[in-house]
């Protein structure tokens, strides 16, 4: 009769922990803006997510503006896009026990000013980046020019905190970092300054130095002196950049899909980090006429081959 009683109350004890592990939690996930690239990276977070959690969150995906803090709280929250981030910040800021907060799409430097130490320090608010690493940046330049031994940047007030991140980068790799801060109304000064000293330009997603009105200038200056751009978004290779290297929407979320699901149980999550996946892409006219032969999914492979331990 004992032996009976003991067999029950366990099965008893693994039947309510089956139920509990398995009863579907609340998952906010609050985007910068309706549609667009935002959605795509909702949407690779939440199909990764469900590929080895499925059925294990119940989702609520909208703008940030329309969430407004109620009981129960969400036991997880993601913030696609900086804007995003700011709000569910804004919303849970007077919690003592926040729910953890993982931010996608992200500028590092933007993640870095907006984001709370204590939460972060407490492994409760982390990010997938939106830009890309440095060494990453400079294997590139390598694989797509060998005979690269000056690297180019132009930096603004928001790039120059990646200097140290750069030099570091490129001196391991045996490359020159040439960098030339942009002053107010003297971009073109310093590009004129820097280009004689390079083999090619590595554009920053800097809003002061690269944006819309000084892109097609810039980079008509970089193919009079046979200097080839290595851009940041598709848009600098259909532009004239000789390749361009990112992350799509899609891959930056399935990246916080994977953080997501690795964090789950212990509601814990890791360091902010960069994206794992990214694309390449080539212009290839530019190409031809600096000499060179290059495929997309050959560089993609080797700096994969780069990065693996």
């Amino acid at each position: 009769m004992r032996r009976f009683f003991s067999v029950l109350v366990t099965a008893v004890i693994c039947l309510m922990t089956y139920g509990s592990a398995a009863a579907p939690v609340t998952g906010w996930v609050a985007l910068s803006d309706n549609g667009g690239v935002y959605a795509e990276a909702a949407e690779g977070l939440r199909t990764e997510f469900e590929r080895g959690q499925p059925g294990r969150v119940t989702w609520r995906i909208a703008h940030s503006a329309q969430f407004r803090k109620a009981k129960p709280e969400p036991q997880w929250v993601v913030a696609v896009g900086i804007a995003a981030l700011r709000d569910m910040q804004e919303l849970f800021a007077d919690d003592p026990t926040p729910p953890p907060l993982l931010a996608v799409m992200v500028p590092r430097l933007a993640f870095e000013r907006a984001a709370d130490p204590a939460r972060l320090r407490a492994g409760l608010l982390s990010a997938v980046f939106l830009d890309q690493p440095s060494a990453r940046q400079v294997e590139l330049a390598q694989l797509a020019i060998p005979s690269l031994r000056g690297l180019g940047v132009l930096m603004g007030g928001e790039s120059k905190a990646h200097a140290s991140a750069l030099e570091k980068a490129a001196r391991e790799r045996g490359v020159q970092l040439v960098a030339r801060q942009v002053a107010a109304d003297g971009l073109f000064l310093a590009l004129q300054a820097l280009l004689p000293e390079v083999d090619a330009l590595l554009a920053l997603p800097d809003p002061s130095v690269f944006n819309s009105q000084t892109v097609a200038n810039i980079l008509a200056a970089t193919y009079r002196r046979r200097i080839p751009l290595i851009g940041f978004s598709p848009a600098y290779s259909r532009a004239g950049a000789l390749v361009s290297l990112y992350s799509t929407p899609e891959q930056i979320g399935t990246r916080g899909g994977e953080v997501l699901r690795q964090s789950f149980a212990l509601r814990n999550l890791p360091s902010p980090q960069w994206p794992r996946e990214f694309m390449v892409t080539v212009n290839q006219d530019v190409a031809r006429s600096l000499d060179l032969r290059l495929d997309e999914a050959q560089l993609v492979d080797a700096l994969r081959q780069k990065e693996r331990p």
